[in-house]
């Protein structure tokens, strides 16, 4: 299964070592959440991107740009950059979808629980897990469905009407398809309600957000598409907790360049 994803940070009092040769090592994913290894510490991501690219599973990483959510938004493959440069509703609409993004990672997610050391019990990382009727998970598969439904409406600014946006779980009865459906029609109501009062036009982000941006093409006849094309990554950086207690890590917000990389199983 492929895919591609979104990266936000935390800033606290130490740093997560963002440097050229950083590499983000698969460890688990169900193709919607996941956990990668960067620089030793365990890492949540969400996927955002509904395209085709190749994940990092166990034995393969990456290493890519990192940029800010609005300046990477529109430009997680070739193709997705090069519509946006041709489309000007699109431009328009780029700085007010980042807004209702950042105020949904900023509300729904589940901070607390992300940084709080020892919160999350020990295989929590295992995608076994990802299915369980429990908030955590919920949390985590309805914030990135949102964020796939919006990566798909380019030039959409009324967000008080949100009925183009799909529920993953409408017909799903399962204890957890249920929860998460009614957790993800909460925030669409939200979300509406909050557009009505123009509260997005001033919404400042309370956490930091990057995307991790690999930038090559879709297209199958690219040969650089199909081995290189990596999934551009939300990494959520506070720590998968470790059984002794895993410290927040904080993360700088400015750009880096990486170079991608593969790692040998």
């Amino acid at each position: 299964m492929k895919y591609i994803v979104l990266f936000f940070s935390l800033l606290f009092a130490s740093a997560l070592p963002l440097s050229a040769q950083s590499i983000f090592n698969g460890v688990d994913y169900d193709g919607y959440i996941g956990v990668y290894d960067i620089n030793d510490q365990h890492y949540w991501w969400l996927c955002v991107e509904p395209e085709s690219t190749p994940a990092a599973g166990a034995g393969t990483g990456f290493i890519a740009d990192a940029v800010s959510i609005l300046n990477g938004w529109d430009q997680q493959n070739t193709e997705r950059r090069d519509d946006y440069i041709a489309d000007s509703a699109a431009q328009a609409a780029l700085a007010k979808q980042v807004a209702v993004i950042e105020y949904v990672l900023d509300t729904y997610l589940p901070i607390s629980t992300l940084t709080t050391p020892g919160a999350l019990l020990q295989g929590s990382e295992n995608a076994a897990y990802y299915g369980n009727n429990e908030a955590f998970y919920n949390s985590m598969n309805v914030v990135q469905h949102f964020l796939v439904e919006t990566y798909g409406k380019t030039t959409k600014v009324d967000f008080t009407d949100m009925t183009g946006y799909g529920d993953r779980w409408e017909l799903d009865l399962s204890a957890a398809g249920m929860a998460r459906s009614d957790l993800y029609q909460s925030i669409l109501t939200d979300v509406a309600a909050k557009d009505g009062t123009n509260f997005f036009d001033t919404y400042t982000a309370v956490n930091g957000y990057y995307i991790a941006n690999t930038l090559y093409s879709l297209n199958n006849t690219d040969p650089l598409a199909s081995d290189y094309n990596w999934q551009d990554v939300l990494i959520i950086v506070a720590p998968v907790p470790e059984p002794s207690g895993a410290l927040l890590i904080a993360c700088c917000g400015f750009a880096v360049l990486f170079r991608r990389w593969r790692k040998l199983a």
